[in-house]
């Protein structure tokens, strides 16, 4: 019988033995998962950190440029362009001082050719930079003469409908948003799509405002990370967060581009 009782004893020890082992390595399988998946979170949380300041830099660098192209928009207009009229108007003043020599008639021709070429280059560029329709009467009227400025182009026929219009106040940065990405989808279309059409239209509801951009371009994968990640496409992308404004993008090789973008009110 004591034997019995030792064989008892003993199997209880290994039992006991067993159990203390599993539940060590159960600690230790316990220990290593959620160590890792701390590690996971803080390696997340790192990356979304990075992305987070990476769209700050982005962000701030395209405010710096609003803000040079603004500086650069004012100093065409307000120097060198008001400079050229008081060139115009002294060359007048020698053009009818010479009304009787040939020479001088032929040369002053010449030149008011050249200064009147010069200061539409000059308007032309700062509108580019500063498009003064969007700050003065928003971003329909800016988008109606951006398209008119296509409307002698062989190469590009760019038709620009309104699909509503029942607008509310909006923020001039989602205004200059929509504006910029519609400037950099006809680049994008003209440069690297080849298109010969382009159809924009715009919905502007008390709710949101909407736009619908497609053209007949050549197209691209949309898997290439050479386009999808091109410079246009980022641009893109950036403006549309900087303004919270949901997009959808789709292309294919030969079937063009399509872009949409809406942008809701806040509530």
């Amino acid at each position: 019988m004591d034997g019995s009782i030792q064989q008892n004893e003993i199997l209880m020890v290994i039992t006991v033995g067993i159990i203390v082992m599993m539940t060590l390595a159960l600690a230790l399988v316990l220990f290593f998962y959620f160590s890792q998946k701390k590690f996971q979170n803080e390696r997340l949380k790192a990356q979304e950190r990075e992305i987070k300041h990476q769209e700050q830099l982005l962000f701030s660098t395209i405010v710096a440029q609003e803000k040079e192209r603004e500086r650069i928009a004012k100093d065409l207009h307000d120097s060198i362009g008001s400079k050229l009229n008081v060139i115009n108007l002294g060359l007048h003043r020698v053009e009818k001082a010479g009304k009787d020599v040939p020479a001088i008639q032929e040369t002053t021709g010449e030149i008011f050719s050249v200064i009147s070429d010069t200061i539409a280059t000059t308007r032309r560029i700062s509108h580019d930079l500063l498009p003064p329709t969007l700050a003065n009467f928003g971003l329909q009227a800016a988008l109606e003469e951006f398209c008119e400025g296509f409307r002698h182009t062989d190469s590009l026929e760019l038709a620009f409908e309104m699909m509503q219009q029942d607008p509310r106040p909006t923020d001039k940065q989602v205004e200059l948003g929509l504006f910029r990405t519609v400037q950099e989808l006809v680049n994008n279309s003209i440069k690297h799509g080849k298109a010969g059409h382009i159809n924009l239209r715009l919905w502007c509801s008390p709710a949101d405002i909407r736009l619908e951009y497609l053209d007949d371009g050549k197209g691209f994968d949309m898997q290439d990370g050479k386009y999808r990640n091109g410079l246009g496409m980022q641009n893109i992308e950036s403006r549309m967060k900087m303004i919270d404004a949901s997009y959808q993008f789709s292309s294919a090789p030969g079937k063009g581009v399509k872009f949409r973008a809406q942008y809701n009110y806040p509530l």
